[in-house]
């Protein structure tokens, strides 16, 4: 009896994005948490500039191998375009887009914002201690690149295949548990944190067919994030003229 038979095309739908999820997500974990792009930078910079081009090379990367190639390999051996992938913004959903972008931002914003007042050393990323308009707009750029690659292999390359071979609730239940369990690391309660957001995220993809909300949410909520902690971090200021 064959109990492992040939994988089949349906099976490539979750087969496939799974293993570019976890390709991908540790290409660009053992990178951004490794000593070797860091020792490399800080050879050769001042340390506030080492700090600020260490984290935003490493989130590029990340853009890389969450978004770029996990595109290039949907599309090749699947012939999964960025549309299909959820990277569109429908017309016949354009107001919802809207609202769901507006109207999560603003409630993340608000959460973000509130929970900064807790100190929390690994944030924000960029440990420089003297900060520029520049060096803050750099570290937004690097944010919106990682997490338009994250969110595309997330809400996009593990959440549309999934539902083709899966179901919508299933699928849903897979990436919920996977985008928790890459929050793990950071602590008990972005873990836990990450539960009802993956999963609204989730639901408002399948909701509006587009990645747009899911995006734009995130950055929003990152940005907010990493200027408040600045802010209120005693170490950090701005770079006196």
């Amino acid at each position: 009896m064959n109990l492992i038979p040939p994988l089949s095309p349906q099976d490539w739908l979750s087969v496939l994005p799974l293993t570019l999820g976890l390709v991908g997500f540790l290409a660009f974990w053992f990178v951004f948490h490794g000593e070797g792009l860091k020792s490399w930078f800080h050879q050769r910079m001042e340390f506030d500039q080492a700090c600020l081009w260490h984290i935003f090379t490493a989130k590029a990367w990340g853009f890389v191998t969450m978004g770029v190639i996990p595109a290039a390999a949907m599309a090749g051996m699947l012939g999964w375009n960025l549309q299909d992938l959820g990277l569109r913004w429908p017309a016949e959903h354009s107001n919802l887009i809207w609202k769901w972008t507006i109207g999560l931002g603003a409630a993340v914003v608000a959460v973000a914002w509130l929970g900064a007042r807790k100190f929390d050393p690994q944030y924000p990323q960029v440990q420089a201690r003297q900060w520029t308009v520049g060096m803050m707009g750099v570290n937004w750029w690097g944010w919106a690149l990682y997490l338009a690659g994250y969110e595309f292999l997330f809400r996009g390359v593990l959440l549309f295949p999934l539902v083709e071979t899966m179901g919508a609730w299933p699928a849903v239940a897979v990436n919920t548990v996977l985008y928790s369990a890459t929050h793990v690391p950071k602590g008990r309660d972005e873990a836990i944190g990450a539960i009802p957001l993956g999963f609204l995220l989730c639901w408002v993809t399948l909701q509006t067919q587009s990645l747009w909300p899911a995006i734009l949410v995130h950055i929003f909520m990152a940005w907010t994030n990493t200027t408040a902690r600045f802010l209120r971090h005693p170490e950090m200021s701005w770079k006196p003229s």
